[in-house]
């Protein structure tokens, strides 16, 4: 059945029940199939693209055909789509232009991306796996608790981010997503969104919001516990240090997916491993490159039957409906489980690890990477929220200060020593820095409690991420006058 009519169709109450029901029963379906199953389904699909792309411009310029193996095309990253989704032509695409949606990225890397996205895809995308993660979101162990007409409060950003698409995509013609009652209007302000949170907190059964707004705002406005059904924050970094106060307070445990401008969402959450999610293979196929102690092994390309618990994997992802080919994501995920017993699936199960498109480099001996600095800083045990660097120059010699929030009282030179340390006997070229130069290049910065939470309310309109390497000056500017209105005695270094 056409997805946009199924939308309508659900968008009828005793249609809505019954599909509501059927999803319920049915979500975990399609991840019981055996691995083989899995790989076959996704073979056709595969081919039946390629047949479409190879006529293309973007299929003809990615050497895509009918009968090519995958591994044998290149890997692909924004640049190499950049020229054929900024000035897009019949003869560019798979499908017709005006059945495309433009979707702006949130410009976390520092420039602003454009992304086409087909919008009956876009339509399967939120029936197949955004619907079902919220309902997984609500899942208290035993069952998924959400009704028919629960009230759904959504704080994203307006088209043209990808939030605001799906939003409008799924309310369709009626004006207004089916199944449930999402509130609030999607096109108010930021803080209005919040006050409504606030406001109407006892009447919200699930939520879909990042963690930094409900302990920076929502969470000492309240001064009272709830009892919520689901959470579901983007921000996992924030979700992980506040967990345990999250869920006092909401009266459910926060989850979350992988998802991005490019992929959609692409993952479920997971009940039994706390921010972990498994890959929906009805999305994309995903392979796995190797990233040990910071280094990107790019000999080594696993499938998802071949990945190890605790390994971690830069992530290359091929959607098998639209344009992006083994597309170099630039983030690492963590394997934690392979399975989930609450949920009766054995896929695996993958946390968000780090993004590792960017890196720092010391007087042009080593170039260390946000992998590396998670490591050190956990190996350190460290207890960070979140976490900015800054290269900066002192006499002559490059420093790499590190700024971070913790949750404990920790001496920053102590903290500084055991990162040195760590780097120094685990990174060759930052021991040939150290010993050539004779100095310690790092510094550590502590910032007060909450910077974090209160800086990435600023970043709603976007992804909720920190700019752990290469955070532009004037976001880092904000930063400081966060950290200064928080403690006035603060000083950076």
């Amino acid at each position: 059945m056409d997805k946009n009519l199924l939308m309508k169709l659900i968008g009828y109450p005793p249609i809505g029940k019954f599909a509501l029901k059927m999803m319920k029963k049915n979500v975990l379906n399609p991840f019981r199939s055996p691995l083989k199953t899995v790989a076959e389904k996704q073979e056709k699909m595969l081919k039946k693209k390629f047949r479409i792309l190879e006529n293309t411009e973007i299929g003809r310029k990615l050497g895509a055909k009918d009968g090519i193996k995958l591994q044998k095309l290149s890997l692909t990253d924004y640049s190499f789509y950049e020229p054929f989704f900024s000035n897009p032509a019949p003869s560019t695409l798979m499908y017709p232009l005006e059945n495309y949606e433009r979707i702006r990225t949130s410009g976390t890397s520092g420039k602003e991306k454009w992304f086409m996205m087909p919008r009956s895809y876009i339509s399967k995308a939120i029936i197949e796996t955004t619907i079902p993660v919220v309902l997984l979101s609500s899942y208290d162990g035993e069952k998924i608790t959400l009704e028919h007409g629960d009230t759904m409060y959504v704080n994203t950003a307006p088209r043209p981010f990808v939030g605001g698409v799906l939003a409008t995509v799924a309310a369709g013609e009626r004006g207004k997503p089916p199944i449930f009652s999402v509130v609030p209007n999607i096109n108010l302000p930021f803080e209005d969104k919040v006050r409504y949170f606030i406001d109407n907190c006892d009447k919200i059964d699930v939520a879909v919001t990042q963690a930094s707004i409900i302990v920076s705002q929502i969470m000492p406005a309240l001064k009272k516990t709830i009892k919520m059904k689901g959470l579901f924050c983007s921000d996992t970094a924030i979700a992980e240090v506040y967990f345990n106060e999250i869920t006092r307070c909401l009266g459910t445990s926060p989850k979350t997916a992988y998802s991005s401008t490019e992929t959609l969402t692409c993952s479920i959450p997971s009940a039994q491993h706390p921010l972990g999610f498994f890959l929906d293979w009805r999305r994309g196929l995903f392979e796995f490159i190797p990233v040990k102690n910071g280094v990107i092994d790019e000999s080594e390309v696993h499938g998802i039957d071949e990945v190890e618990v605790s390994g971690v994997y830069q992530t290359v992802f091929t959607s098998l409906e639209t344009e992006l080919t083994r597309y170099n994501t630039l983030n690492a995920i963590k394997c934690v489980a392979k399975g989930d017993d609450l949920l009766g699936i054995d896929c695996p199960i993958f946390k968000f690890h780090a993004r590792l498109e960017k890196t720092i480099a010391l007087h042009n001996f080593t170039r260390i990477g946000e992998d590396e600095l998670i490591t050190a800083l956990r190996e350190s045990q460290v207890q960070f929220v979140e976490f900015t660097t800054r290269t900066e120059v002192d006499e002559g010699l490059e420093y790499l200060t590190i700024y971070v929030e913790t949750t404990e009282k920790r001496d920053k030179q102590e903290i500084r020593e055991s990162i040195h340390k760590r780097l120094y006997y685990s990174d060759g070229d930052y021991k040939d820095l150290v010993d050539f130069y004779n100095y310690v290049p790092i510094r550590v910065a502590l910032l007060p409690e909450g910077v974090f939470a209160k800086h990435l309310m600023g970043k709603v309109a976007a992804a909720a991420k920190v700019e752990r390497i290469g955070m532009n000056d004037e976001e880092f500017g904000r930063l400081v006058q966060i950290a200064k209105s928080v403690d006035r005695s603060w000083k950076p270094t």
